[in-house]
């Protein structure tokens, strides 16, 4: 976390969504001493804004989904008329469609919504977990078939669940899994346990990323829950599915850039794991003519895992709170590596 350098007695908020999201009516609940200079997507909603506004504003907020989304083009020729600002918040987690040069190199604090969407991410991976375990598709053939026919399914218990990312997301699969009786693994590259981790008890083991290989070997369940960074472009590759049990199966609801698709098409294919659970992709939205779609032991849904009718709710409620840190000079909860893309 990081200063808001000083309290302020007046803050003036620019928020660069569509004015019609309907989450944009949790910014009633914004302390005393805000002032909403604005509302629009692009320079062109903000024309009728006089340089001295211009200058007024120390604080953006971006937010919105699909149309409704503030962009980065949008947010970048928007940049040069804010001398004074300060704090620029994203509503959402991701930050590699919003980073832009003039963000990264100066001043300017950046906090995101980290943590709002880990709990229904969560509930997909573990739902995933089962959807393979207990063979789901083969209940909904014999009910399409009226066959009655009895099969073995298995337990989560006693399976290990490896977490590729242990942070807020990560954490929060981890926890489910536990719940589950599952063994935890993971991998981050600070690999010692805080100590409300060693007491929360759900972790076993943490692997440093040179071992990414150890943690596919040892897992029954794989769940990617990284950002997508320079670090970890295609970090899951053929090498590592190549380390995956045969009956394995791959979650990744964090980034689709995070994994050489294609090598995990030929690895689904050719039978060496199981199957795989995928919220998110190489490009969204997953092209037509993308093999994932026809592949059988594929769970697909459209980057929407989290899209719960609350997210966008919690997440402008939780920039409310840190507008309270702001405006007390404490420090701002969420602050981004800009950086490190995170």
């Amino acid at each position: 976390m990081a200063s808001s350098g000083g309290s302020h007695r007046a803050v003036h908020l620019l928020v660069v969504s569509g004015p019609d999201s309907p989450e944009l009516s949790v910014l009633q609940q914004l302390p005393a001493g805000v002032h909403v200079v604005g509302v629009g997507r692009s320079l062109d909603d903000f024309q009728a804004l006089t340089q001295q506004q211009w200058e007024s504003v120390n604080v953006m907020l971006n937010c919105g989904v699909g149309k409704n989304a503030g962009k980065r083009d949008d947010i970048r020729a928007l940049w040069p008329k804010l001398p004074n600002l300060v704090w620029m918040h994203s509503a959402s987690a991701g930050l590699e469609h919003l980073l832009f040069p003039e963000l990264v190199e100066g001043p300017v604090t950046l906090t995101n919504a980290k943590g709002v969407y880990s709990h229904s991410l969560a509930e997909y991976a573990l739902t995933a977990c089962n959807w393979f375990a207990k063979d789901l598709p083969r209940l909904r053939r014999q009910q399409a078939a009226s066959q009655w026919e009895p099969y073995d399914v298995e337990e989560l218990r006693g399976r290990t669940m490896g977490i590729i990312g242990y942070g807020d997301i990560g954490q929060a699969c981890g926890r489910l899994a536990k719940a589950f009786r599952m063994r935890v693994i993971a991998l981050r590259r600070r690999t010692e346990l805080s100590a409300a981790e060693r007491e929360a008890g759900v972790v076993e083991k943490i692997y440093p990323p040179d071992q990414l290989n150890q943690l596919m070997a040892e897992s029954d369940y794989v769940v990617m829950a990284t950002p997508h960074t320079p670090a970890t472009h295609r970090m899951v590759g053929a090498a590592a599915l190549a380390c995956m049990r045969p009956h394995g199966v791959f979650v990744n609801v964090g980034r689709g850039k995070c994994v050489d698709e294609a090598a995990l098409v030929e690895a689904l294919k050719s039978g060496h794991i199981r199957g795989a659970a995928l919220d998110v992709f190489e490009e969204e939205p997953l092209p037509p003519s993308s093999p994932l779609w026809g592949l059988d032991n594929v769970l697909l849904s459209p980057h929407c895992a989290d899209r719960t009718k609350e997210f966008q709710f919690e997440s402008l409620a939780f920039f409310v709170d840190n507008m309270a840190r702001f405006l007390g000079g404490q420090e701002l909860a969420n602050v981004c590596d800009k950086r490190g893309g995170y």
